[in-house]
């Protein structure tokens, strides 16, 4: 019995891992940004096969490879409701880098949370890009 139980959690997880919802549009991996300054994230919203219900969004700066940790630095905690533009679902995010941010690479991660399927299974991802932080 514990044999099915673990392939099916097996089963679950693989298709959590490989069955990606939303990318970070901007800003590029990469970017140059001053500590204390506002940002714009951009969070695009991939169309996906099942039902997927909208919990929350929540917009993290740390140190590099923390997945699937968002960081310290708490940027943004809320819903998330993207809307469709030029054929494409996304929404905007202002967030500030805080002056106290660590300067150097920093990892921007943003956690996705949604309930899927016709059974409403909770699911989280997370995305992040590579800022440099001056």
């Amino acid at each position: 019995m514990k044999f099915f139980a673990s392939i099916a959690l097996s089963a679950v997880l693989a298709t959590t891992a490989f069955a990606q919802t939303i990318s970070i549009k901007a800003p590029a991996d990469g970017t140059t940004v001053q500590a204390g300054s506002s940002v714009t994230v951009e969070v695009i919203q991939h169309i996906f096969i099942e039902n997927l219900e909208e919990v929350a969004l929540a917009i993290g700066l740390g140190a590099p490879n923390l997945a699937p940790a968002i960081g310290g630095n708490i940027l943004y905690n809320g819903p998330f409701n993207p809307q469709q533009q030029n054929g494409v679902f996304l929404q905007d995010f202002a967030v500030t880098i805080p002056e106290t941010a660590s300067t150097g690479l920093m990892s921007l991660n943003v956690a996705h949370f949604t309930l899927r399927g016709s059974i409403n299974t909770p699911s989280i991802e997370t995305v992040n890009v590579t800022l440099n932080v001056v």
